[in-house]
């Protein structure tokens, strides 16, 4: 009886708690979601947005991402035949698992895609060109000269088109891996690097905060890149005239999908990074994606996107993403905190 007795008691003194278990992934985007609102609230932009543009590049990125991933699966699946291997794993998932991560991806990638959009509208919203003045500096300081002058040097002209498309491609990229990851690999993999995506969005625009610049091409006479690619010259030009119409008219400004500046860190280099660490299990899609991260840190220079410290910023965002995303795959929530007797002698 004394023993069931203090049990009773202990119970009683003891509140069990209730705790709520969210994916990091679904997480980030409801935390950017909020800061966004706060944004928009604060500046008063980010109310007129052409959602039917946004839609349209969605659509067309999720056709050039689904029929690449195609092309891979079938070629995996190709190479497997010849080989005489079998594509099974002890770790493939179902058709359920797959297609429901595929669904769960696009919606968080393009969802955050449009939230950091909203949120980076505001970023240059009264800001001067100290930083970049400083960064500049930094550049000099480490390389000896501009990174964009020393990467012109070191490249031809004609190298000029291949660059750019290396640089426009990335969207697409980070679809496309995402996909067969999904369709030919394995599920966890592909979740873990979309969350690692995510966590790095929020990251980087949180940093564009703490440093506002708007990169070498929007600045300096020097890094033009007008003679070297129209069409990126074209784009930059751009983006340059919508994040000063956004500073100059916040609350009237129209907000266009992925069309505002800022230099530090690179998300670039960040999430070219990330894909590579996730495509690190084999010794084939190591090289493609390192290959592909170097080229595209290289592009970022050369048409002056961004400083070479930038990058350096990109690779410390994508390291904390990494980590953030390993070691918190779900946060879990407390309710009510655990209650012990402090009184007991």
């Amino acid at each position: 009886m004394e023993t069931r007795s203090t049990n009773s008691e202990e119970s009683s003194l003891a509140i069990q708690s209730w705790s709520m278990r969210l994916p990091l992934d679904w997480t980030v985007s409801l935390v950017m979601l909020t800061v966004a609102l706060l944004l928009c609230i604060r500046w008063n932009v980010a109310i007129n947005f052409d959602f039917k543009i946004y839609l349209e590049i969605c659509f067309y990125l999720i056709i050039v991402a689904v029929a690449a991933t195609l092309g891979l699966v079938l070629g995996r699946e190709l190479v497997n035949i010849i080989g005489k291997k079998t594509s099974l794993s002890e770790t493939q998932d179902s058709r359920l698992e797959v297609y429901s991560c595929i669904a769960r991806s696009l919606f968080l990638f393009f969802l955050c895609s449009w939230i950091y959009t909203h949120i980076k509208t505001g970023v240059l919203i009264g800001a001067d060109d100290r930083n970049d003045l400083w960064l500049r500096e930094i550049d000099r300081w480490i390389l000896g000269k501009d990174g964009w002058l020393i990467a012109r040097q070191l490249l031809p002209e004609t190298s000029s088109n291949f660059f750019s498309f290396i640089y426009f491609a990335f969207a697409p990229a980070l679809l496309v891996s995402i996909l067969y990851l999904a369709c030919a690999g394995n599920v966890a993999r592909a979740r873990k690097l979309t969350t690692a995506i995510l966590v790095g969005y929020f990251i980087g625009v949180l940093s564009y905060f703490l440093l506002p610049a708007y990169g070498p091409a929007f600045i300096f006479e020097s890094a033009t890149c007008e003679n070297l690619s129209p069409v990126t010259h074209e784009a930059q030009v751009k983006l340059l005239e919508t994040t000063n119409e956004i500073s100059q008219n916040p609350a009237t400004a129209v907000v266009l999908p992925w069309m505002y500046i800022a230099a530090f860190p690179s998300l670039h280099f960040s999430h070219v990074i990330i894909l590579a660490w996730y495509f690190r299990f084999s010794r084939l899609t190591l090289v493609v994606s390192s290959l592909f991260a170097v080229l595209t840190g290289i592009s970022t220079v050369y048409f002056a996107w961004h400083y070479g410290v930038d990058l350096l910023g990109g690779v410390a965002v994508a390291c904390l993403a990494i980590f953030l995303t390993e070691k918190y795959s779900v946060i879990s929530i407390s309710a009510f905190g655990k209650q012990s007797d402090s009184g007991e002698d």
